[in-house]
């Protein structure tokens, strides 16, 4: 794995922490874990009412959580994951390339991290909460 261990990560963490992030994994609350190259993304459902977006690269040796968690480098969720990696490699689908388009738009889009998605998501959110509803509201619609 790129001379990085997921383990290294595990060890940077708080032994309550640890514990907690090897329950989740355990409990299967690593979900839609996706790969691409040594990147790892996956959303882990911990105490919140919603799942968190969490990843680690291996190759860059960098790893986050969109949690609010700030007593430590390493929160149960990103704990969780590297477990997943070590003990469950199944888990993760290699993400595959996303249709070619010629909209630049889209194409900046495309090269975007899901976390920077994300918090764009969030801005538009603040700036413009009706165009937000509307979209909740197709999205349900949708599911249905």
């Amino acid at each position: 794995m790129a001379g990085f261990d997921p383990g290294e990560i595990v060890a940077l963490a708080a032994l309550e922490v640890q514990d907690r992030g090897y329950q989740l994994f355990r409990r299967g609350k690593v979900l839609e874990g996706t790969r691409q190259g040594q990147r790892y993304s996956a959303r882990v459902q911990g105490s919140a009412p919603y799942p968190y977006r969490v990843w680690i690269d291996l190759e860059k040796q960098d790893w986050g959580c969109t949690c609010p968690y700030t007593w430590g480098p390493v929160c149960k969720h990103v704990v969780a994951l590297a477990y997943a990696i070590q003990e469950a490699p199944e888990l993760f689908q290699t993400k595959r390339k996303r249709k070619k388009t010629t909209d630049p738009r889209q194409l900046a889009l495309q090269e975007l991290p899901d976390e920077d998605l994300l918090e764009l998501l969030w801005e538009l959110a603040e700036q413009r909460p009706e165009l937000m509803e509307e979209f909740a509201y197709n999205l349900l619609q949708r599911a249905e």
